[in-house]
């Protein structure tokens, strides 16, 4: 539910980036990283999270060590990541640049940015918590004594229709990870090249 509350709120945002004459209002300003993390920081990484508490103790056959601490550990990662984002997104309607070789921070402009950037700070805080509170419920969980009887176990989806059989080569991960690296080299290699090859306005390629 929280994992499905963020991603209606990121698709607000995400609306107005779809949109030609909204999205040259905040086109590369701080609403972009806003609306991205809400989306995966947010979205993703607490389904992330949940799948996490489903499958650790399975896979080494305990009990999680706290399912109310779980629950604070979501909680508390949904309201960081919201006080977190939301004032990025003001931030972007303000003006704030995501990306610029230089920038005057003691102008009044720049001053009307602080109280978010504090806000942006406590939240980022929250987060630093919930993660700790993650991982110290997991790592709890692995050294926690082995239970006499442990029942749970993974459940499987059920085909709807019969499985056939596919060719070897469809099954094989040599085909799948050739064609992963051909789609990363025609994703990423364009832009990684432009670092050498176009004017940076006098930035080196990778900062020294």
């Amino acid at each position: 539910i929280l994992s499905l509350l963020m991603l209606i709120l990121g698709g607000f945002g995400g609306v107005i980036n779809a949109s030609y004459a909204m999205n040259a209002m905040i086109h590369n300003t701080a609403w972009v990283p806003g609306h991205f993390h809400l989306i995966f920081a947010g979205t993703t990484v607490i389904m992330y999270f949940a799948i996490a508490y489903y499958l650790w103790p399975v896979l080494v056959q305990k009990p999680l060590f706290s399912n109310s601490m779980a629950l604070i550990q979501l909680w508390t990662w949904f309201i960081g990541m919201g006080i977190l984002t939301t004032p990025w997104h003001v931030l972007g309607l303000l003006g704030q640049p995501r990306r610029i070789s230089s920038v005057v921070y003691n102008t009044l402009l720049t001053l009307a940015w602080k109280p978010y950037e504090l806000a942006m700070i406590f939240g980022g805080l929250i987060l630093l918590g919930s993660a700790c509170l993650f991982i110290y419920n997991l790592v709890k969980t692995q050294l926690s004594p082995v239970p006499e009887v442990f029942s749970q176990q993974i459940e499987y989806a059920e085909p709807i229709h019969p499985v056939e059989s596919i060719p070897e080569y469809l099954n094989d991960f040599k085909l799948w990870n050739r064609v992963i690296a051909v789609l990363m080299a025609v994703s990423f290699g364009v832009p990684i090249l432009q670092f050498f090859f176009m004017e940076t306005f006098g930035s080196p390629a990778w900062g020294y």
